[in-house]
């Protein structure tokens, strides 16, 4: 455009007036090679001149193309200075996705070696159980439970690698997830958890911002629980925090029945969750000894994030919030207590030999003090 403006065509007269384009014709033009001069020749033209921005970014300069007059050096001199801190930024990019990439790598190479030396180290099964009696009994081959674990340590590798919003996804509580936080005000930390729970917490009726103020979701929000769960994991209550509600952030589970006393399960309820949908939220009002027979266990159908919200931390909010309690949670809980008494009815006359009749009358009377 600098030469078309100087010699005002693409014509002969382009090799005429002084520019980069008559020079060039005048030291480098080959007849049968490349022709910048005429209208007809715009392709050609374009080529040569995103040749030399090319080497003049990369800074190559063959010198075979070069400015003539005032304006080429000029842009020239812009165009130089421009793609040199361009360069720059683009070689600094790549050497930091390349490191990044390879700590990773490293990372997730140590912790599968710390994998194999512990399922190295593992007794093997007294019989050969397959993957569906390990499903039930909770202990299975170890080459099953071993290709678990290492597709466990891959899919957390993989979560990382796609940049999940919440972090390091090994660590439990809000503080940890997102450390930013820690640096605020008290006011700014408590507008930050509400913006970051709070469409959790409506999902929960006695929890949502109908019943809690913000200042109560604030609260919540940094007693919640960040956690994993692997492929194949059935869950009934949390080894550490106990029962209490979960909300998926990533992942699929299906109910998986209730938990008997003695260990066994029920055939299999068809009940999903995907998603952002929270299970638990009714039987996590109830006392652990209330439930009894039938704990509700899950199975989680792919490697899963939740959000959990420990029993513990429910019975905290609902006995500072009696609305909360009074207008919706206890009517779930007597929900809960009824649909409980009625398969125990069922339970117990499909069962009647093996019931402890204390414990049935118990459990009536607990039925009658709720209603």
């Amino acid at each position: 455009m600098i030469a078309f403006i100087e010699a005002g065509s693409f014509g002969d007269a382009l090799a005429d007036v002084p520019n980069w384009i008559s020079q060039w014709m005048d030291q480098n033009y080959i007849d049968g090679g490349i022709d910048p001069i005429g209208w007809e020749n715009d392709i050609e033209r374009y080529g040569l001149s995103l040749f030399w921005a090319i080497q003049s970014i990369t800074s190559i300069g063959y010198g075979n193309i070069s400015p003539v007059t005032v304006a080429e050096y000029y842009f020239a001199n812009v165009l130089m200075l421009v793609s040199g801190i361009f360069w720059a930024y683009i070689i600094g990019k790549i050497i930091g996705i390349a490191e990044h990439m390879s700590v990773d790598s490293m990372d997730y190479k140590r912790k599968m070696e710390e994998m194999n030396s512990m399922i190295g180290c593992f007794s093997p099964t007294v019989d050969d159980r397959h993957e569906a009696a390990e499903m039930e009994v909770g202990v299975g081959r170890v080459d099953v439970v071993a290709q678990r674990m290492r597709r466990f340590v891959s899919n957390h590798y993989d979560a990382k690698a796609l940049d999940q919003p919440y972090g390091d996804l090994n660590t439990e509580t809000l503080e940890q997830i997102f450390p930013a936080i820690n640096g605020l005000s008290p006011e700014l930390q408590r507008l930050a958890s509400i913006h970051l729970m709070r469409k959790y917490f409506e999902l929960v009726p006695y929890l949502s911002s109908a019943y809690l103020s913000a200042e109560e979701q604030s609260r919540l929000a940094f007693k919640c629980k960040f956690l994993e769960m692997s492929r194949g994991e059935l869950y009934s209550k949390n080894p550490v925090h106990g029962r209490g509600i979960m909300i998926l952030r990533r992942g699929f589970v299906i109910r998986a029945g209730s938990e008997w006393i003695d260990g066994v399960y029920e055939s299999p309820i068809f009940a999903t969750y995907g998603t952002d949908e929270p299970f638990g939220v009714d039987a996590s009002l109830v006392e652990d000894e209330y439930l009894g027979l039938h704990r509700p266990a899950y199975r989680f159908l792919s490697y899963s994030l939740v959000i959990f919200i420990p029993q513990s931390v429910v019975y905290e909010v609902l006995s500072s919030n009696k609305k909360a309690w009074r207008d919706c949670a206890r009517w779930r809980y007597l929900r809960v207590c009824l649909r409980k008494w009625a398969r125990d009815r069922k339970f117990i006359k499909d069962h009647r030999p093996v019931v402890d009749e204390k414990w049935v009358d118990r459990r009536k009377l607990h039925i009658t003090l709720v209603n």
